[in-house]
């Protein structure tokens, strides 16, 4: 009996990535770093070959380290924008559902203006030079792709923002956190949901106004008020034995190496219109914080 067609996950053991192979069981396959160096093209196409028949894919591979992508450049435009196009060039071939993750680092500072799909793309940064890169490759390889533009991700896993606030709230007296980046937090298994419902409704890929689109969950927030938001729920469910105090300062105060966006928040006007579940972050939060107590 042939195998039935399954969708792929590039960047499998992501946090968004990790959410999709969850979601999908054995109706996906997933592709990690360790199982193919997605950089060298025969190698990516080696691997998505060997993957079986394959009914959708979703690219949720991603450089996203934001400061060593300044000294780091070639790498993160090999993986964020070569490898984006090679995988849209190798899903239109087949003429299957290609979706790919962006980030609202393709904007540059947003003043109390929400960005929506069609304003234009300025990055502040090396990183948010390569996503769009990545963006620009994909839709010309395969205009029938799909781009997800998505902001400060976190999930139940280990590496992210959630789980580095609770970790130095135990470790320190006080926080001091940046109140001048603002922005939609937004949990990855939303995302892998979203996605999914992309990749199986063509009518719905048919009404993404040039193929882009924005999801992020819930209201805006600044690091700061939403690293107060993960100390209270991180007290609520025990993870935290007491509250530590979070200190505003401003970016300008930080010395790094890659400049963020100031007020970066996406328009999820589109998305709602779809009626695709965005979620609220302060619902999704306590899952990610529980998994810290594992």
């Amino acid at each position: 009996m042939s195998e039935s067609p399954r969708t792929i996950v590039l960047g499998a053991a992501g946090q968004v990535g990790s959410s999709l192979v969850q979601l999908l069981g054995a109706n996906g396959v997933g592709i990690a770093r360790s199982d193919a160096d997605i950089t060298n093209k025969a190698e990516l196409y080696r691997a998505l070959e060997e993957a079986g028949p394959v009914s959708a894919l979703i690219n949720a591979a991603a450089y996203t380290d934001v400061e060593r992508a300044e000294s780091e450049r070639e790498l993160a435009f090999a993986v964020n924008a070569d490898a984006a196009g090679w995988a849209a060039e190798w899903t239109a071939e087949r003429n299957i559902p290609f979706v790919h993750y962006s980030t609202e680092y393709v904007f540059p500072d947003g003043s109390d203006h929400l960005w929506c799909e069609r304003d234009a793309t300025v990055p502040v940064n090396t990183y948010g030079e390569s996503k769009r890169a990545g963006e620009l490759a994909v839709r010309n390889a395969y205009p029938e792709s799909v781009v997800i533009r998505t902001s400060w991700v976190y999930s139940e896993q280990p590496s992210n923002f959630v789980r580095k606030v609770l970790q130095l709230a135990q470790s320190t007296l006080s926080l001091t956190m940046v109140s001048d980046q603002i922005g939609r937090p937004t949990f990855a298994p939303d995302l892998a949901h979203a996605a999914l419902r992309i990749t199986q409704d063509a009518a719905l890929r048919s009404r993404i106004q040039g193929g882009v689109l924005h999801f992020a969950s819930g209201r805006a927030v600044s690091r700061a008020d939403f690293a107060r938001a993960i100390i209270d729920v991180g007290v609520v469910e025990g993870v935290l034995s007491h509250a530590v105090p979070v200190v505003d300062t401003t970016s300008d105060q930080y010395v790094t190496a890659a400049r963020r966006p100031l007020r970066c928040v996406l328009d999820v006007s589109q998305a709602e219109a779809l009626g695709l579940q965005l979620g609220r972050w302060e619902d999704s939060l306590p899952i990610a914080v529980r998994a810290a107590r594992q």
